[in-house]
């Protein structure tokens, strides 16, 4: 066999080098500033800069070594050359994989301090003795490697920042700040780490220790991880601070904070447990323990505190709230800005979860995304998501959207609502988009269980499914919104059922499904009800059922100008079953002077309207419980509170029309065609008057059971400004069917 040649072995030896490069760049050590490390390594070139420290006589040998702290608050630098301690070994604060570092504290605190350039590597053991706590910095990043065991009773603090060292040395406090600083990988066993938990880094900061077959991870509850948030450690806890100007300024680039802890079998009791990313939060593992909501703690109670301003992508388990309600949704940290910064959005891809009687919340400024296969559940009550400035004291953030394509479980009810009044970000309208699965667990759904989907700054979506398995009969309330300035569409793709009522406000409701229902309040909407799909009116109906009594009751109540009415509008209704309408505060006038028989101009915004109702059983027409909210010629002229709307009105029964109050759109001296009145159905039945316009008819099918007495408004030529009366036009009556 020939020799290998010299520049063979050359060859040879550069590529098992870049192959142990490689390989030490997957336990998360950047690739950019690695260096290659024996196994036997400890800590190498350290100068006590602050307070006394020395090492064992036999330092280094067999990879073994022991520091021994004289004084307190000590500070060694570790560099790349000269030192007292360590002289014989690398520069560094590094311990090989088969290396064993002791720290004798004499309760006395340690800051190690890595100046050399290169991050620090931990692979082996580094165990404490003593009451004191140990803290090691490099600004160029740390790996805790998945071999290393690290035993610290008194408390640990991995910190890849820069540390003001001087001031430790002064009072036990440490600065951290960001402006130069890197990221942090924590593997190993760090089940011996008592009194506190520090981990800070910036760019990534991976953290996933070894979980005991226990439960155990850390030797304590008190944990906090830190994403590029400038603050101080003050001593065992950690400050932000970080406002424009601070000495100890966050990262000036987003942070990913990844969490590995937990397991189904043994979640991770986030008691005490605090987050700080500037920037975004991962969360592949299962967190459990607290009934608090995540967000409304300072890390120092019997809470979790979970702060980012980015977005937290849940891909494992969170068994809690996420509510930054009581922040007015601000984080606890200002990201070198003059205030505090709004809390980001929510993807989560897995579960998110409770089982308690009140609500499960997630209330977040940002967008709150379920995806596909995703659940949010609180089998035990409520889930309400709430994106953007929903309910958020004082708050005008980022603004967002909620999106669910997953399934969201609760017990008696669920609401999804959105804004976004600054229209910024991915979902500029803070929409509403649902077509995952909707499930109310409620064995008595139908008397107490709720629904509500709003958007009140843009559109909203409801499809996928909405189910109550274990009540046949369905929810007891569904409410619905859309955005009104500019005008949003509310748009139902599937069906509802609730019982006592669907409530709808705010821009337009179209869509094909169908809501089954015993009351129907449509309520201050300044755009269209309808569902368009062809040219002809009659098939353009927004479907209705009725709910147990056999009978929908319907209010049809307009927004006025005062409500934002901006133009015609036009409703029209597909009513399965029997149906009452009623007309609540709309008016046809902005106000009434001159006494009960006039009515003030300007009309209402939306007059030129179109109304179609058409029942397939009986439609009965009621006096409405309220007035106009303005003015009608109805309540100015005959003190009725009759059915009043402000343009073209067509009632459809398919068996008995019953017309027991004033029908009123009367609101102008002259109207373009199709803004009279049109009554069809095989029996009218008619009890009361009818107002139109002036120069409109009243068309009936057939012969109603009584010609009614038929007004037209007329301009009441003597009152300044001008005002309107009603005068008897008997020759507006006629016999014809609506013909679209």
């Amino acid at each position: 066999m020939k020799r290998k040649t010299k520049s063979y072995l050359s060859a040879l030896r550069a590529a098992l080098l870049t192959a142990a490069l490689a390989g030490l760049a997957g336990f998360g050590i950047g690739t950019a500033r690695a260096t290659v490390f024996g196994p036997l390594q400890l800590p190498g070139h350290g100068s006590v800069v602050y307070g006394t420290a020395s090492q064992n006589a036999g330092y280094g040998t067999g990879g073994a070594g022991t520091i021994t702290v004289g004084t307190p608050n000590t500070v060694i630098n570790w560099g790349n050359t000269g030192g007292t301690i360590g002289a014989s070994q690398p520069g560094g604060f590094n311990i090989g994989g088969s290396a064993a570092l002791t720290i004798a504290t004499g309760g006395k605190a340690l800051l190690n301090v890595d100046i050399t350039g290169t991050p620090s590597q931990i692979f082996g053991a580094m165990t404490a003795t003593g009451n004191g706590a140990v803290f090691v910095a490099n600004a160029n990043g740390i790996t805790v490697g998945p071999g290393a065991t690290i035993t610290a009773p008194a408390g640990l603090g991995l910190i890849a920042a820069t540390v003001n060292a001087a001031q430790f040395a002064s009072n036990g406090n440490i600065p951290v700040s960001f402006a130069s600083s890197g990221p942090l990988t924590v593997q190993g066993n760090l089940q011996g780490v008592g009194s506190f938990v520090l981990l800070a880094g910036s760019g990534a900061v991976n953290v996933s220790p070894i979980q005991s077959s226990g439960g155990v991870t850390f030797g304590t509850n008190n944990v906090t991880i830190v994403g590029g948030v400038g603050g101080t450690v003050v001593p065992t806890t950690y400050n932000a601070g970080d406002a424009s100007g601070s000495a100890t300024p966050s990262a000036t680039a987003p942070t990913t904070v990844t969490l590995n802890l937990g397991t189904s079998a043994n979640p991770y009791n986030m008691t005490r447990l605090t987050v700080l990313a500037n920037g975004n939060l991962v969360n592949n593992g299962v967190l459990g323990g607290v009934s608090n909501a995540l967000g409304t703690g300072n890390g120092n109670g019997n809470v979790a505190t979970l702060q980012w301003t980015g977005t937290l992508t849940n891909n494992g388990t969170i068994n809690a709230m996420l509510d930054s309600f009581s922040t007015g949704g601000r984080v606890g940290f200002n990201g070198n800005t003059s205030a505090a910064l709004a809390y980001g959005g929510l993807t989560n891809n897995g579960t998110i979860a409770t089982n308690s009687s009140s609500t499960l919340y997630v209330e977040l400024p940002g967008s709150i995304v379920n995806n596909s296969g995703a659940t949010i559940s609180n089998v035990g009550g409520s889930v309400c998501l709430y994106a953007g400035h929903v309910d958020l004291p004082l708050f005008t953030g980022v603004g967002g959207a909620v999106i669910n394509q997953g399934s969201i479980v609760a017990y008696n009810g669920v609401a999804l609502e959105a804004s976004n009044p600054n229209h910024v970000g991915p979902n500029p309208g803070g929409g509403v988009f649902s077509n995952g699965a909707i499930q109310i667990l409620s064995s008595t759904a139908d008397t107490s269980a709720f629904l509500c989907v709003k958007s009140f700054t843009g559109n909203a979506y409801l499809g996928g499914s909405v189910t109550t398995p274990n009540d046949a009969l369905g929810l007891y309330r569904a409410y619905f919104q859309s955005g009104t300035l500019p005008v949003s569409t509310f748009t139902l793709a599937t069906n509802v059922t609730a019982q006592n009522m669907v409530h709808f406000t705010g821009g337009s409701l179209t869509g094909g499904g169908t809501v089954t229902t015993n009351k129907l309040l449509l309520h201050d909407f300044v755009g269209n009800v309808n569902n368009r799909v062809s040219t002809n009116p009659l098939l353009n109906g927004f479907h209705v059922a009725n709910g147990t009594s056999g009978n929908t009751d319907v209010v049809i109540n307009l927004a006025t100008n005062g409500d934002g009415a901006i133009g015609p509008q036009a409703v029209n209704l597909a009513i399965h079953g029997n149906a009452t309408i009623h007309s609540g505060e709309t008016s046809t006038f902005g106000s009434a002077i001159g006494g009960l028989k006039t009515t003030l101009l300007p009309t209402e915004a939306n007059a030129g309207s179109n109304l179609l109702v058409q029942a397939s059983g009986n439609l009965t027409v009621n006096p409405s419980l309220v007035g106009p909210e303005d003015a009608s010629l109805s309540q100015a002229a005959l003190g009725v509170k009759g059915f009043v709307f402000p343009g073209g009105i067509v009632l459809i029964a398919g068996n008995t029309l019953t017309l027991n109050t004033v029908v009123d759109n009367g609101y102008a001296q002259t109207v373009v065609a199709g803004q009279g009145i049109f009554f069809q159905a095989p029996h009218i039945v008619t009890a009361a008057p009818v107002i139109t316009n002036g120069n409109a008819w009243v068309n009936f099918s057939t012969v109603p059971s009584t010609v009614p007495a038929i007004y037209a408004a007329t301009p009441a030529l003597t009152i300044s400004p001008l005002a309107y009366s009603i005068v008897a036009n008997p020759s507006a009556y006629h016999i014809r069917s609506f013909m679209p």
